[in-house]
């Protein structure tokens, strides 16, 4: 594997050298990696990757058999972002622009190709695509549903529609001929219609179970087959323990694959029976976390479930699946190991991350007994440098139990330190996670102690853990990531006199409430493109969500209304406290966010310095909701610490 590996060794970038300090530089930690991800076609044959070629990602193939490798794609303004196999020789990806945070996929498009780079059809157009035939009004990118079975060609896919407001609402779902583009309408005649919809798609392509949403009602359909009627299964709040989703349909009997939230507090994998309307067996669950997804091989038999505790685990019900993740765990022991394989199980594919390690990548030939390292993500991170990341919990005033991880500085003897408490944007995402993490790992380079807490609405906890979070921007939110920090000082980990508060988006909201609502407990704070005004944020018609079914609806209860809960918001919006910051603040705002839109930034700024202070700012032309371009993430980070080394670094 090496030998041919090394052939696009070439095209990665390079690693820089080590700093005088030995500390690694900056942008080390967050340039594009090697290789970003692998996949195994179902034969087993040949290796999918992504990899750095023309200055962006794209996506390479390895012969597993012959020891050679070529490039599929060579993409020099856009990155892809995900890859996967239609079938043993066409592939499907999708394009966007990776950045530090996330990628953005509004941008891109959907595209298949063969894996010897021939066939390239652009299967559906991304906004970029369409803005280049010309203005419109009316955008429509298409999401995968899913890939079928067997040697075709075809996928299951749903479009959205995206108008110039970026107001969205679904549209129809199609089987594509990959080859020629063709496209086969299959909701013809679907039960009901509604701004947030999914589909269930059985291995024949028969849609088999409809989802929607539409003003905080939710309701499921099912049919046995593309001849039956569909039934109406259910109708629930969508803002309720009640309620449950619909993840799969037994391709042997015609039951539901659901996970359930009623009647209990953790999302439970569980049999649904639509002919009876009723629960039935429970497959998996897990006492601290929502399970999570399904594991299934191409034709739909169910193997397993995931779940994202204090680390990311499956629960499987196939013996032989239950038996290989065991051995391969005995030989990688420091990792958590996704296992992926060949439909006859003759190959393994292991990815094994850590939180000191990004990715390594592995092929298990069972024939052989052989387990043969392939390449590491990152090749210039040396975990034995990386700095150790532990779960921990701790109860928050009103004694819920917050998940947190706790970053301490490789060697510093974990006490008495400088704390960086970082917040998770969103809220409402499923948050942090053991797992390499370029920030925190790049703070503790630094000497830092890093701290983040999935505070309550943090999604993957449960029912009660979410649902505490309702209407608490500010209050109970806030003291959560308050009461954390109190817990590191408490546990001797953080120097009190040394803490300051970061985040982005919503964490940075909560970076701003922080300085404002304990002005005595942080030194500084770093808000990176941070909501500071909830006038703003509900208000604003130009952020890309001002039109949303979610901001309509949902936000009134999960957010706030404006008009019923005017003083309450006023009172947690920063912008109306900046009296109360004390701390030093810096700032940093892409000018063309739309979802956080820079007005925010800008606002904020004036507050303080009508009060005099003199806020570290910094507004870059072309960047959007995080920064994308490395050279600005290098100018951002660099920045930052800077500002810690000056407020809470070993000079204080």
């Amino acid at each position: 594997m090496k030998r041919f590996l090394a052939l696009i060794a070439a095209w990665a970038v390079l690693a820089p050298a080590l700093a005088a300090d030995d500390k690694p530089p900056i942008e080390s930690f967050f340039k594009l990696p090697q290789y970003s991800a692998m996949t195994l076609s179902p034969d087993g044959r040949t290796i999918a990757a992504l990899a750095p070629l023309n200055g962006r990602q794209n996506v390479v193939v390895l012969d597993v058999e012959k020891r050679a490798a070529r490039p599929v794609t060579g993409f020099a303004t856009r990155d892809v972002v995900t890859v996967g196999w239609i079938n043993n020789k066409r592939l499907l990806l999708r394009t966007g622009t990776l950045g530090t945070r996330d990628s953005d996929f509004r941008g891109g498009g959907l595209m298949a190709v063969d894996s010897d780079g021939s066939a390239s059809r652009l299967v559906g157009e991304g906004v970029d695509e369409q803005l280049a035939a010309g203005a419109r009004m009316v955008y429509r990118p298409i999401a995968l549903v899913r890939t079928l079975p067997g040697d075709t060609d075809d996928i299951i896919a749903s479009e959205i529609v995206l108008n110039a407001d970026m107001r969205s609402e679904p549209g129809p779902l199609f089987r594509i001929d990959t080859r020629t583009g063709r496209r086969t309408i299959l909701s013809t005649g679907k039960p009901d219609s509604g701004p947030s919809e999914n589909w269930i798609v059985d291995r024949n392509g028969i849609p088999r179970v409809f989802f929607m949403a539409s003003k905080n009602l939710a309701r499921v359909y099912y049919r046995k087959n593309a001849d039956s009627p569909w039934q109406k299964l259910d109708e629930f709040s969508t803002l309720s323990g009640d309620q449950w989703t619909p993840v799969g349909v037994s391709e042997e009997d015609g039951t539901l694959y659901v996970i359930s939230w009623r009647g209990r507090d953790k999302g439970t994998l569980m049999r649904y029976d639509p002919e009876k309307r009723s629960f039935g067996e429970v497959l998996a669950a897990h006492p601290q976390v929502d399970m999570r997804s399904l594991v299934r091989t191409r034709a739909g038999v169910l193997l397993g479930a995931t779940f994202d505790a204090d680390k990311r685990g499956i629960a499987w019900f196939d013996e032989g699946l239950a038996k290989m993740q065991s051995a391969i765990d005995r030989a990688l022991p420091n990792t958590v190991n996704s296992l992926a394989w060949s439909d006859d199980r003759q190959r393994f594919l292991i990815t094994a991350r850590s939180d000191v390690l990004p990715a390594s990548f592995y092929l298990f030939d069972v024939k052989s007994g052989k387990l043969e390292w392939l390449a590491d993500s990152r090749p210039w991170v040396d975990p034995k440098k990386m700095s150790p990341m532990t779960p921990v919990r701790y109860l928050a005033r009103d004694g819920l139990e917050i998940p947190a991880y706790l970053t301490v500085p490789k060697g510093s003897g974990g006490k008495n330190l400088p704390l960086v408490v970082v917040v998770h944007g969103g809220p409402w995402v499923p948050g942090d996670d053991w797992s390499y993490d370029p920030e925190a790992q790049f703070l503790a380079s630094r000497g830092y102690a890093v701290l983040q807490p999935n505070f309550r609405g943090t999604t993957r906890y449960g029912w009660k853990h979410f649902s505490s979070s309702f209407k608490q921007w500010g209050l109970t939110m806030q003291d959560d990531i308050t009461d954390g920090v109190q817990w590191a000082i408490n546990e001797g980990v953080a120097d009190p006199k040394r803490v300051c508060i970061y985040g982005a988006s919503y964490g940075g909201y909560a970076t701003m409430m922080g300085l404002a609502k304990t002005p005595d407990l942080y030194k500084c704070g770093i808000n990176y493109v941070g909501v500071t005004d909830l006038d703003l944020f509900v208000n604003a018609t130009w952020s890309d969500f001002a039109y949303s079914e979610f901001l309509k609806y949902e936000v009134k209860d999960m957010f706030g209304d404006w008009d019923r809960d005017r003083a309450q918001l006023k009172a947690t919006s920063p912008v109306e406290l900046a009296a109360r910051i004390k701390a030093p603040v810096m700032m940093a705002y892409g000018a063309a966010d739309i979802r956080v839109v820079p007005e925010h930034g800008t606002r904020m700024k004036a507050a303080l310095e009508k009060l005099g202070a003199k806020p570290r700012w910094m507004m870059v032309d072309g960047e959007g909701h995080g920064f994308r371009d490395l050279a600005n993430q290098v100018m951002f980070y660099g920045e930052m610490e800077k500002f810690l080394d000056e407020n809470i670094g070993s000079r204080k």
